[in-house]
C-alpha cells in the first residue's frame, strides 16, 4: 500500500498542479509524484515545496518540464524480447487466422501511453511482416496514445537513436529504417500505419473494439484505485478474445483479475475469452 503524504506543501504543490495541467494527481502514488518531483526541484535548487511553487508562478515555462518529469516512460522498439517473440510467433498469428477464418479483414489496435513511438512502430512491422501479401486486403487501425504532446511529436517525426533500436532484428532494421546522420529513421510506410493521439488515460480513451491493447510499465505509477478502473477500461474497449499486454513488473488488480484469462502468464498477455473459447496458454 502506497503511503499517503500529508504535508501542506505537497497538497499544495498537487493541487496547483492540477489546476495548471489538468492532470490529477490523486491517481499517481504519492511516493512516485515525490520521487520526479524531487528531480526537478533538485535541478532548478528549490528547497522545498513552498518554494518549488513559487518557483512555477514566477516560471511558468517549468510546467513543461514538469509534465515531462511525471510521465517520463523509457522505450525502445520490440522492448523485452519474450513479449515480442510471443506476440510475433503465437498472438498476432492467431489473431490473423481469426479474422482470416471469420472472413473480416480490419484489425484494431491501441498502444496506451506510448511515450516516442517504439511500441505501435513495433506492432507495425510484425503486422507488416505477417500479412506478407496479404497486407493491402487488411484495413488497419493502430493508435498511439500519450499524454506529453512533446513525445508524441517525437514519435511522428520517427527518428531513433541507435540506443533505443539495438533489440531491432537486424533484417528488420535494414529493410524499414534509413542511416540518417548518426540516428534511423523508420521508413515512411511504417510510419503512415499509426495515428497518434494526445489522451489522459484518467480520463479518455482511444474508442473501443480493439484486437490488442498495450499498455506496458504505465500502471505501475497509479494507485490501485487508478489501476481497477483502468484495466476495466481496457477490458471494455476490447473485443471479445482480444488481448492486453501489460508490463512484466505489473499485476491485474480488481475485478480485471477474474474477467481477463491468461493467455501468456510469463509474458504478462491476457484475453477478454471469447464465448466458447479457450486461452492461448
Amino acid at each position: 500500500m502506497d503511503k499517503v503524504c500529508t504535508d501542506r506543501g505537497f497538497l499544495d504543490l498537487k493541487r496547483l498542479i492540477g489546476e495548471q495541467l489538468s492532470l490529477d494527481c490523486n491517481h499517481y502514488k504519492d511516493s512516485y509524484l515525490q520521487r520526479r518531483l524531487a528531480v526537478r526541484m533538485r535541478d532548478r535548487g528549490a528547497r522545498t515545496y513552498g518554494d518549488y511553487i513559487s518557483l512555477l508562478k514566477s516560471d511558468p515555462g517549468e510546467y513543461d518540464e514538469l509534465l515531462r518529469d511525471l510521465t517520463i516512460n523509457v522505450t525502445q522498439f520490440f522492448r523485452d524480447h519474450a513479449v515480442f517473440k510471443a506476440l510475433e510467433e503465437a498472438v498476432l498469428p492467431m489473431l490473423i487466422y481469426r479474422k482470416v477464418t471469420r472472413g473480416e479483414a480490419s484489425i484494431r489496435v491501441w498502444s496506451a501511453g506510448c511515450s516516442s513511438g517504439e511500441e505501435p512502430y513495433s506492432i507495425c512491422i510484425l503486422l507488416r511482416e505477417l500479412l506478407g501479401e496479404e497486407f493491402d486486403n487488411f484495413s488497419l487501425t493502430i493508435v498511439g496514445s500519450d499524454i506529453d504532446e512533446e513525445v508524441l511529436q517525437s514519435a511522428q517525426e520517427a527518428v531513433y537513436l541507435p540506443r533505443q533500436v539495438v533489440n531491432v532484428p537486424r533484417a528488420y532494421l535494414e529493410r524499414y529504417f534509413v542511416p540518417d546522420n548518426g540516428s534511423y529513421r523508420l521508413c515512411q510506410e511504417i510510419k503512415d500505419m499509426v495515428r497518434f493521439r494526445n489522451i489522459d488515460l484518467f480520463t479518455g480513451t482511444a474508442g473501443s473494439h480493439f484486437d490488442m491493447i498495450l499498455c506496458r510499465n504505465v500502471v505501475i505509477y497509479f494507485t490501485r484505485e487508478m489501476q481497477e478502473r483502468l484495466y476495466m477500461r481496457f477490458y471494455s474497449a476490447l473485443r471479445e478474445g482480444g488481448y492486453f499486454v501489460m508490463g512484466n513488473t505489473e499485476t491485474l488488480v480488481g475485478e480485471a483479475a477474474h474477467r481477463f484469462k491468461q493467455a501468456f502468464v510469463r509474458e504478462r498477455i491476457y484475453q477478454k475469452e471469447a464465448d466458447g473459447e479457450e486461452g492461448t496458454r
